[in-house]
């Protein structure tokens, strides 16, 4: 399943370029909150955070932490294709040090998500289709159910927190619902309370989580973490690297 999940990120690199040389419509996010609304306007959403330490060797930044470090690192040196494809970059407050760095060490516009609807209606060349965004946040909402659906079963935290986030690399829609339908089926109903571990930017390393934490849980992003990263804005006690594997 991890082999699995993981490859939707290499096959996205494909098809965002793809993407790039045919309509330029891909859209890096730093936000969940803002898919239908783009999706409505014709474009592909892709998270752009880094998630390898391995692009520490080509880029290297000083007093920041492991996630702002490898999606810089990516971006100066054009070595992820999400990130190089991106015609904007959206984000939300949850880190206003990665979004300067974002907007200090590129040339692409990076857009608040609240400011993106205005944002959008500026852009020439393309246009609103309501139809579209009300398919688009029914079957968003459907992908959610899901995911709460597998909260309430057998699953592990780790490989829960994984599916939340690599699923979002499947840009079709039908085919993300479709994808979770199919991993629903391979657990069992348990009707329980999770117990939930805050952490940040825990996208590449929850596996780090997951062997210290026995039992039911569920990590979810936090200004208020038990588990950060060195260098990060928010303190915690447990800190996580990208570079100890």
């Amino acid at each position: 399943m991890k082999t699995k999940l993981e490859d939707f990120r290499r096959d996205a690199y494909v098809d965002a370029i793809y993407a790039k040389m045919e309509k330029d419509n891909v859209v890096g996010v730093f936000s969940d909150k803002v898919e239908a609304l783009l999706i409505s306007y014709g474009f592909i959403v892709y998270p752009i955070i880094g998630l390898d330490s391995y692009i520490f060797d080509y880029f290297k930044l000083d007093n920041i932490c492991d996630p702002i470090n490898s999606t810089i690192a990516y971006l100066k040196t054009k070595k992820c294709p999400l990130i190089y494809a991106s015609k904007f970059f959206v984000v939300d407050t949850y880190c206003e040090k990665f979004n300067k760095f974002l907007k200090d060490y590129s040339e692409k516009d990076v857009v608040y998500e609240d400011d993106l609807k205005s944002y959008l209606e500026n852009l020439d060349g393309i246009k609103f289709d309501e139809k579209i965004y009300k398919e688009s946040q029914k079957k968003l909402e459907k992908i959610k159910k899901l995911l709460k659906d597998l909260e309430e079963s057998n699953i592990s935290g780790d490989l829960l927190f994984k599916l939340e986030f690599y699923i979002r690399f499947i840009n079709n829609l039908d085919e993300r619902i479709s994808f979770l339908e199919k991993v629903r089926t391979k657990f069992d109903k348990k009707k329980t309370e999770r117990k939930i571990i805050k952490a940040t930017c825990a996208y590449g390393v929850s596996e780090k989580i997951y062997k210290k934490i026995s039992g039911d849980y569920k990590i979810v992003r936090s200004k208020n973490p038990d588990f950060t990263f060195e260098k990060c804005i928010y303190e915690a006690d447990e800190i996580l690297t990208y570079k100890e594997k």
